[in-house]
């Protein structure tokens, strides 16, 4: 081979070399490790994953010492708000039947007062209206848009941060039926999709705070069954986590992807790693993706759901809580693929008008505005009036 060829070879690769060992430099300097050991490039984090042991047994620590946190273990739901707690903030404020209300001695008795309609709302932080006062969330003020149309009603709030629909389910089966609703709405919103195949809250939302873990359904020919209840008590969980691939429960983790957790030795570059979880994590993603057969389990315990409150002689809705991708992109495909029966409002064109009168920001920060509950409210109070649900309506 030509010298000057050989020369110009050798050089190449060298250059390859420093560019690389560059590269691995830069990567270094602008991420960092945390605790256990996972890397992060900014906010972005790369292969191998590591479980966040230290988070999260930091998390029960303080759950278990603390006497006024707000969310507290429940065998059946996983987590339930505080009985008779006012938060730190001032804007939420639950009752002892663990009911978001306007005051902690607010007492709602089980048994409807003659002539009133009764409406029960069920959810996430969507329907329990999180960053907004109770006067602002849109169940109260779809009682009082009720009212002022002459109808006596009123609206419990069972809706509770963090929930997976199924979670929202057991909540009306454990108790929210006791509470004899006319009326029952569940607010849909499509991140729900994929919290239904979870169990280990933190590995899906790790800054939430709520250290716990969540029963699950699953489908067996068709056939839903519920899992991992009673939950784990919370100072069992660390036990459950540092060995999580021996849980009984582990291969039922939509979150749980043992591949991103595996040691390989060409991870040991950080820039190999990072241009590694790129691609997988960036370029090869929908830009809307479900967990493998979350689709598929959500509608079956939607139309669980419905199922049980009708069988019980009640009425069910379903109220669409858009967010802002279904407002940007209107991919809400989700919806098609519910049963007919269902009855949906959805608010969407409403958000889309508000949001070109002012913008999406004003209606949708991380939950809804007073103006994002209100325009729920509103397409809630319009359908009900017309489709006369109300006793006081003649039909």
């Amino acid at each position: 081979m030509d010298k000057k060829l050989q020369s110009l070879i050798v050089l190449l690769f060298c250059a390859m070399i420093v560019s690389f060992l560059i590269g691995e430099a830069i990567v270094r300097s602008i991420g960092h490790f945390d605790r256990d050991g996972n890397f992060f490039v900014y906010s972005f984090h790369t292969y191998p994953y590591r479980m966040p042991l230290h988070s999260w047994n930091e998390m029960i620590n303080k759950y278990l010492k603390s006497k006024n946190i707000r969310f507290i273990y429940d065998p059946s739901l996983g987590w339930i708000p505080r009985p008779k707690i006012k938060s730190k903030s001032g804007l939420y404020s639950y009752n002892s039947d663990a009911i978001r209300t306007d005051t902690i001695e607010s007492v709602i008795s089980k048994i409807p007062r003659q002539g009133v309609l009764r409406i029960a709302i069920f959810g996430d932080s969507f329907t329990h209206s999180d960053d907004v006062s109770f006067k602002e969330t849109w169940g109260d003020l779809l009682e009082k848009n009720l009212k002022k149309a002459g109808v006596d009603a009123e609206v419990l709030n069972f809706g509770v941060p963090g929930y997976g629909m199924d979670q929202s389910l057991l909540r009306w089966e454990k108790t929210g039926y006791m509470y004899d609703p006319q009326i029952v709405i569940f607010g849909l919103q499509l991140e729900n999709i994929n919290r239904n195949v979870n169990l280990a809250r933190p590995l899906c939302y790790p800054n939430s705070g709520i250290p716990l873990f969540k029963p699950r359904f699953i489908l067996e020919q068709n056939v839903l069954k519920l899992i991992n209840t009673p939950t784990p008590l919370p100072d069992k969980i660390i036990d459950i986590v540092s060995q999580f691939d021996t849980w009984e429960y582990s291969k039922y983790e939509g979150w749980y992807e043992k591949d991103k957790y595996q040691d390989h030795i060409f991870l040991n570059s950080k820039l190999i790693s990072l241009c590694y979880s790129l691609i997988n994590e960036k370029c090869f993603k929908k830009e809307v993706e479900y967990k493998e057969g979350s689709e598929v389990l959500s509608l079956a315990i939607i139309q669980k759901f419905k199922e049980e409150v009708e069988s019980r002689g009640k009425t069910f809705y379903v109220v669409f809580l858009p967010k802002k991708p279904e407002l940007k992109s209107k991919n809400i495909g989700f919806l098609e693929k519910m049963d007919k029966s269902i009855v949906i409002i959805n608010p969407l064109s409403s958000f889309l008008k508000e949001a070109g009168k002012s913008s999406v920001k004003a209606l949708i920060l991380v939950h809804y505005s007073a103006k994002g509950n209100k325009i729920v409210a509103d397409a809630l109070t319009d359908f009900i009036l017309k489709e006369k649900r109300c006793p006081q309506i003649s039909p």
